[in-house]
This record gives C-alpha cells, sequence and structure tokens, in this order.
C-alpha cells in the first residue's frame, strides 16, 4: 500500500492510501481506499442485483478514468471470475456474488471503485524517492471492507515501520 505522506500537496492524493493492485515495468494501477462516496451501488450499477442496490459500497479509486468502475470482491472461486491479487476478484456472475456477500462477512467485498490510480514506468519509484508516499504492508481486508476506518491515513502514517495491522469495524 501507498501512503501519502504529509507533504503529498496534490489534491488527487493528499491524505490517501492507495491499494497497489500491479506493479510492472510497463507502470503502477492502484485504487485509492479511503474515499468512499455516499452513493448507493445501484444508482451507478445498470445490472446490479436488487438486494445489492441500496447498499453503499462504492469508493472514489482515483483520478484516472473516474467514469469507468471497477468491482472487485474477494470470492475467488466464484465462476467467471478474474483473480487480481491473492484474495481479490473482480468479474462473475452478480447473482451469485450477492448470494456470497450474504452469507459472508463485508470483508470479502463487494466493493465498487469509480476510477483508479496510474503511474507510468519510473514515476512512482521517483515519487517515492522524493519523500512523497510511505509504503505499506498491503491489507486486502482494507481494499474490500465498504467504509473504511475515517482515521486510515493518520492510523498508517502513525504506525508507519510497524508491522501491525490497521483495525477495521
Amino acid at each position: 500500500m501507498l501512503v501519502a505522506s504529509p507533504v503529498l500537496a496534490d489534491p488527487n492524493f493528499m491524505r490517501s492510501v492507495v491499494y497497489v493492485l500491479e506493479h510492472t515495468a510497463s507502470g503502477t494501477l492502484g485504487l485509492v481506499l479511503n474515499r468512499p462516496l455516499d452513493v448507493p451501488l445501484g444508482d451507478l450499477w445498470d445490472e446490479c442485483p436488487e438486494a445489492l442496490g441500496g447498499e453503499q459500497l462504492c469508493a472514489e479509486g482515483g483520478p484516472v478514468d473516474r467514469h469507468k468502475g471497477l468491482l472487485l470482491h474477494g470470492f475467488t472461486e466464484l465462476e467467471d471470475t478474474y483473480q487480481l491479487a491473492e484474495g481479490i476478484a473482480v468479474g462473475g456472475d452478480p447473482h451469485q456474488l450477492h448470494a456470497l456477500s450474504e452469507a459472508e462477512s463485508s470483508h470479502h467485498g463487494p466493493r465498487l471503485f469509480l476510477g483508479h490510480a496510474g503511474w507510468q514506468p519510473g514515476q512512482l519509484e521517483e515519487e517515492i524517492a522524493l519523500g512523497s508516499w510511505l509504503v505499506r504492508e498491503a491489507h486486502p481486508v482494507l481494499l474490500l471492507h465498504p467504509q473504511p476506518p475515517e482515521d486510515l491515513w493518520q492510523e498508517m502514517v502513525s504506525c508507519y515501520g510497524e508491522a501491525t495491522e490497521p483495525s477495521v469495524n
């Protein structure tokens, strides 16, 4: 995870916590965790299962492609899913996803991210070297939890260097 350092002044990332989904020679892709949106899922997704329509599972994922959404979940065994990382998937039948999400805790999602964060090759490494980002251990539970703690950024900055897992309600 990337935690915006207190000196990072870019309004797109100020006080943000970013979960890195992919970091390769082609660039980096991540999602901002701590910008939940006060919008029901059904208002953004036409094919949303009725029972999930009123759920507040949406977040602003970053400044790139804000008109596109990515519905993530932790049900990697669901048919027709694509596993993005260990315990993190996208896709699958929405009705099966709903049934699984009702039976499991909110720590498996689903969670809809609008937009994403992206860096060109070498850009993120340069920003880290300049002190813009603190690098932390990734915790998938934070990625999939619909309402991350309000003080997540402060917690991640203050515990920098410690191997503790952030608390989630």
